[in-house]
């Protein structure tokens, strides 16, 4: 399988040394993208005079000049690299590298596979479910990697490995700028299953990660909660207004009061946790709210 046809794009933001680190583990993959674009949403020059030395046929700096956020550095390079007539292209963010250096071989051929019967909108190394009457995502289980080489899903986070079928872009799907940071992700992946495209996860490879590390039983599947622990509070700002914006626009009307009386709770509830905290989470979330109505979207807070 010739690599001719694959680029690659990466969002980077004043992170230099790890943007470095993930640049090697890319072009020293077995199957390495025949383009690479830098997006680079910073405002020192620190990241371009490094990547000087990069500079060539296959490598290119785009400097956004301004702080566009993951949705925007996402829509930059999806675009850009579709425009150059590219088939395939990986998602990538500066801190979340491959896992090894065979990844992008074995997502390669479950894509060759994948192509004989249509080809696929987004394929990803994990993924999982949303519901549009809850709003929840969930990850898929041991039992339903194990049923498919090849799963379905619905969506597929960012970092992992999303590899994006350059058609979609070319027909105007992209991310949501104003979405800046938190679910455009999501949202893209809906947009694109919603054209009547298909999105897939390298069951396979995600199961024998778990395996790796001990999580073996069928009903397994991934758990996040960050409420009243080691909260990021930006992004509890920015996952509010996302989600309120999704679930608005596409009219899962349930889902999004589900959002909404759920940041009420976190503004009362939150004070359970601490004064400091509670006052925290009572401020970025009466400011998602308050500007989603408003609308009042881009970069709002600091991350």
């Amino acid at each position: 399988m010739k690599n001719s046809g694959f680029a690659a794009f990466i969002i980077t933001y004043e992170r230099t040394e790890i943007l470095l680190n993930t640049i090697a583990i890319i072009t020293n993959q077995t199957f390495p993208p025949a383009y690479l674009l830098i997006v680079d949403n910073s405002f020192s020059d620190n990241t371009q005079n490094a990547l000087k030395q990069y500079i060539s046929n296959s490598f290119e700096y785009h400097r956004v000049g301004y702080n566009s956020g993951p949705a925007g550095g996402a829509k930059i390079g999806l675009e850009n690299l579709a425009n150059l007539g590219y088939d395939w292209i990986y998602w990538g963010d500066d801190n979340n590298p491959p896992r090894d250096k065979n990844v992008f071989q074995e997502m390669f051929k479950g894509i060759h596979q994948l192509s004989k019967r249509g080809k696929p909108g987004i394929f990803g190394g994990k993924g999982g479910s949303f519901n549009p009457w809850t709003g929840r995502v969930k990850s898929l289980s041991n039992k339903e990697l194990r049923a498919k080489k090849y799963a379905g899903a619905d969506f597929i986070p960012g970092g992992q490995t999303l590899i994006t079928n350059a058609e979609v872009v070319r027909q105007g799907i992209v991310p949501e700028e104003k979405l800046f940071f938190a679910f455009e992700d999501l949202d893209f992946c809906l947009k694109v299953k919603a054209a009547g495209y298909k999105i897939y996860v390298d069951s396979n490879s995600w199961l024998r990660v778990r395996l790796r590390d001990n999580y073996k039983k069928d009903a397994y599947r991934w758990k996040g909660s960050s409420f009243g622990g080691n909260t990021s509070f930006p992004r509890e700002y920015y996952s509010t207004r996302s989600l309120l914006d999704i679930f608005f626009k596409r009219q899962y009307y349930t889902a999004f009061a589900i959002v909404f009386f759920k940041s009420l709770a976190k503004i009362a509830l939150g004070f359970r946790f601490g004064w400091n905290y509670g006052k925290s989470m009572a401020r970025v979330q009466t400011s998602a709210l308050k500007d989603f109505f408003f609308g009042k979207f881009g970069k709002q807070v600091d991350l």
